[in-house]
């Protein structure tokens, strides 16, 4: 006879409660409330998201694994991180979305909070006076009025500020269609976007609440939608956007020229929110052009990131704006600047050693000394050359290189000497006299056409390096081969070494498997091994050459190079309720 010891399941929290009390509705309002925001929170941050996806997986392959006796290692590789279930009822919440397959139901994952919301009247009731769980508004393309779900956002967040994302560009699978016979072809609008007096109709209603605005994103096809925008956040009447920390702006569509802006009826530069921004910490101006002097521009005393991006000629800041941006701006962290900066060439800018307006202390170069992070693509070498001359970055840590028109040679010299500025600039005490590459620690190239000498001479200034990113489709083989091939010592004719000798991090893109084995083979060989390494997901590499990087490397992984993608939209089914009180009665 089996002997099962006795176990107690007083309290055991794994045991449901016998009869109709439900403990968990013991816990105070309040505190309900809190542990609803820390998982909402949790939720925003990924927090362990992968490790409980591969532990989930992990689980019910072993489950799998112990009734079929199949092998779970295979099994684990080969499992989806999708959600099934058999497609024999109907989601009475309207949240699953029908796959292809015969009877079976992809059901993607309804947003925290509203998951919550519909596990009891108690919890609905807590949650929808939680105002924290409500502040973000996404809006699709394929949203029209009357915008339910943007009203109900708007009225349970309450007083709070509020995160607004707005997508008004088409589906990609729609970028090549015709719309020749439709109502805006004229306009390049996608018949798949949202109309032109839907999206003022949205406006409508997200201005009224422009004191709220924590951060606003809007992205856009055709600049009809960006020009509605614009002009709603500049009407003379708001008083601002005193709770705004992030404006981002982005109009995705190819220009038919550099110098001249598409449409001039709609170049206006506008100054939103009547300049009045004062907590802006990030500013993104994709293709958006606004005027580059209103107060939260030139005088960012909070901006921490800068990203201007795709701007024709004629709608660029001038020299003198550019500058002055820069210098009201103290405390600028990361500068991105993608065919973009300031108008002209360098022999049209400000003159040099002139004051100007930019306060006692400008010399015609203007001094970064917090930026340590900087972008630059899509220049030309004589621009990016001039402006170089014009820009100092003595806290510069990382430095992102995309060039592709021209040869850099000169460049790529320039970089690795001494920082000669336009106007010298004397150093302060102790410091010396060093190149731009000298203070990195981060380096990434997409793009950077130069000669292979000029590859040694950048590496030879990149002795503190210890995060290299290689995209290899446009870079000379010289950029990967010197990584593990002993080099020339600048002055030092007979000395060879292993270039970057600093570096423990390697990021490659078309780069196959057999060559990134023999560089961390070669590399260890030296006495300079890397500790990790990641492959573009795309690259192809042996079943032999994968297992011995795993043993030979502290970290191995690929990863995916792809544009950002935006998750899917769920909808709130709920309409909006108007009361005010802390705690209102909400129906089931």
């Amino acid at each position: 006879m089996d002997y099962y010891p006795q176990v107690s399941i007083k309290d055991n929290p794994f045991v449901p409660p016998k009869g109709t009390r439900c403990p968990v509705n013991d816990i105070p309002p309040e505190l309900l409330s809190l542990i609803f925001e820390i998982g909402a929170q949790s939720i925003e941050d990924g927090e362990d998201e992968d490790e409980e996806d591969e532990a989930m997986a992990v689980y019910w392959n072993l489950e799998a694994g112990a009734e079929d006796g199949v092998d779970e290692d295979s099994e684990t590789t080969d499992l989806k991180r999708s959600r099934v279930t058999r497609n024999d009822g109907a989601d009475e919440d309207g949240l699953s979305e029908s796959s292809t397959a015969s009877g079976m139901t992809f059901e993607p994952v309804p947003p925290f909070e509203v998951l919550i919301s519909h596990v009891c009247h108690h919890w609905r009731l807590v949650a929808l006076n939680t105002p924290s769980l409500w502040t973000t508004i996404d809006v699709s393309p394929l949203d029209s009025p009357p915008f339910e779900r943007v009203q109900t956002l708007l009225g349970r967040s309450k007083s709070l500020p509020i995160d607004i994302h707005i997508d008004c560009e088409p589906p990609d699978d729609d970028e090549e269609e015709d719309y020749s016979g439709s109502e805006d072809s004229e306009l390049g609008q996608s018949p798949h976007s949202m109309t032109f007096s839907d999206f003022d109709n949205l406006m409508s209603l997200l201005v009224p609440h422009m004191s709220r605005w924590g951060s606003i994103e809007v992205a856009v096809a055709c600049y009809k939608h960006m020009f509605i925008f614009l002009s709603a956040v500049s009407d003379p009447s708001m008083a601002g956007a005193p709770q705004l920390e992030a404006l981002q702006l982005y109009h995705h569509e190819d220009a038919e020229s550099l110098t001249a802006f598409a449409q001039p009826d709609l170049v206006q530069h506008f100054k939103l929110f009547g300049g009045i921004a004062p907590r802006l910490k990030s500013v993104a101006l994709w293709g958006v052009h606004v005027d580059w002097c209103q107060e939260w521009l030139s005088c960012g005393s909070n901006l921490l990131d800068l990203e201007l991006a795709y701007h024709t000629d004629d709608v660029r800041p001038s020299w003198s704006q550019f500058a002055a941006i820069l210098c009201g701006a103290p405390k600028l962290e990361t500068l991105s600047l993608c065919s973009s900066g300031p108008l002209g060439a360098p022999h049209d800018w400000y003159p040099e050693g002139s004051s100007g307006s930019y306060g006692e202390d400008y010399t015609g170069v203007v001094e970064l000394r917090s930026l340590t992070h900087l972008v630059l693509a899509f220049h030309l070498p004589v621009y990016l050359s001039g402006l170089l001359r014009r820009l100092v970055f003595p806290a510069l840590k990382s430095l992102t290189l995309d060039l592709d028109d021209g040869d850099f040679t000169d460049l790529v010299a320039q970089f690795a000497g001494p920082v000669m500025t336009a106007v010298p600039v004397v150093p302060k005490d102790g410091e010396k006299k060093r190149s731009l590459l000298s203070g990195l620690d981060t380096l990434k190239i997409s793009g950077l056409p130069c000669s292979d000498r000029s590859v040694e001479l950048m590496y030879a200034e990149l002795g503190n390096l210890k995060v290299l990113n290689l995209a290899m489709t446009y870079l000379s083989p010289a950029f990967l081969q010197l990584l593990y091939h002993p080099c020339s010592v600048p002055g030092q004719r007979d000395v060879c070494h292993v270039c970057l000798p600093s570096l423990t991090t390697l990021s490659t893109a078309d780069v196959p498997g057999h060559q990134i084995r023999e560089l961390v083979q070669k590399r260890k060989e030296a006495g300079v091994p890397l500790k990790a390494v990641y492959m573009e997901e795309n690259d192809e590499v042996a079943d032999y050459d994968l297992q011995w990087l795993k043993d030979n490397l502290e970290t191995f992984d690929f990863f995916e190079a792809s544009d950002d993608e935006y998750e899917s939209l769920t909808d709130i089914e709920e309409e909006h309720e108007g009361s005010e009180s802390g705690w209102e009665e909400v129906d089931d």
